[in-house]
């Protein structure tokens, strides 16, 4: 059972993660990121100017830090709480689905599967 729920708490958390849109958050601090260093960089602008400029790409970039901290720590929490409920309800065990996402197998069988359903994803978006 603690497989069954420790996959439930994979599954969860990418497709929590996919649904808040995570990755396009965390490639949007990216691209600010790049924007400041070009404004730093711009000769063009005075001081005054590339310090209004840095101030509005922190406030993007705190909003995009709160929604991706919070975006996690909801991905993570929903599913390990789910296990955790269940736990109390008396199907599975949290303290043994927590271990069995520690496990050396699990993690490498999740990353392989991961990683395969990826590029189908990638591959049928593309077309």
């Amino acid at each position: 059972m603690s497989i069954v729920l420790a996959a439930g708490v994979v599954v969860g958390f990418a497709v929590i993660i996919e649904r808040l849109r995570l990755p396009g958050h965390a490639r949007q601090v990216g691209r600010h990121s790049t924007t400041c260093l070009r404004v730093l960089r711009d000769d063009s602008l005075d001081d005054a100017a590339k310090e209004t400029a840095l101030q509005n790409r922190a406030r993007e970039l705190f909003g995009l830090l709160g929604r991706l901290v919070g975006g996690s720590a909801l991905a993570l929490g929903l599913p390990l709480g789910g296990v955790w409920l269940l736990g109390r309800a008396g199907v599975g065990s949290f303290s043994g689905t927590f271990a069995t996402l520690q496990r050396i197998d699990f993690l490498a069988v999740t990353t392989a599967v991961g990683l395969l359903a990826y590029v189908l994803v990638q591959r049928t978006r593309a077309s």
